[in-house]
């Protein structure tokens, strides 16, 4: 009996992050308060020339065409977690290599965006990356 509430737990805890992170993707867009933040920023007040708009519009494209890249692996991980889950009913080997896969997978995207967002800071002029930075450390909520 309490193999199945342990179970249970685990499901219902895997499952609660999943809708979290469901929810985050796709109920409340593709990008955080931070990154929508740092998008307005970048496009609404760091004041970019034409040249340098031409050249963050190209790398948003490019990111936003990793990221879909990243976004189906993400749900391909948190269905093979719950695969494991409903084959093994229990936590197994299988289960915790799901979730690794599904952190793993994360984490890589969380490392593509940091990318992204500094060959975005790359374009910009010093004094529009002391404005940036400065916005970026709130957004990250951190002091400069």
């Amino acid at each position: 009996m309490i193999w199945r509430a342990g179970i249970l737990a685990t499901a219902l805890g895997l499952t609660s992050g999943f809708a979290g992170v469901w929810l985050g993707m796709n109920v409340l867009g593709h990008h955080d308060g931070a990154s929508a933040s740092l998008h307005a920023i970048i496009h609404d007040e760091l004041a970019l020339d034409r040249e340098q708009e031409t050249a963050i519009e190209a790398l948003e494209a490019s990111f936003a065409a990793q990221r879909v890249g990243y976004e189906q692996q993400v749900s391909d991980a948190r269905r093979a977690i719950g695969r494991a889950l409903l084959a093994d009913r229990e936590m197994t080997d299988d289960v915790a290599e799901a979730a690794e896969t599904f952190h793993d997978v994360m984490g890589d995207l969380q490392m593509a965006t940091l990318h992204h967002i500094m060959a975005m800071r790359e374009v910009m002029t010093e004094q529009q990356r002391a404005e940036f930075d400065a916005r970026l450390a709130d957004a990250f909520d951190v002091e400069e």
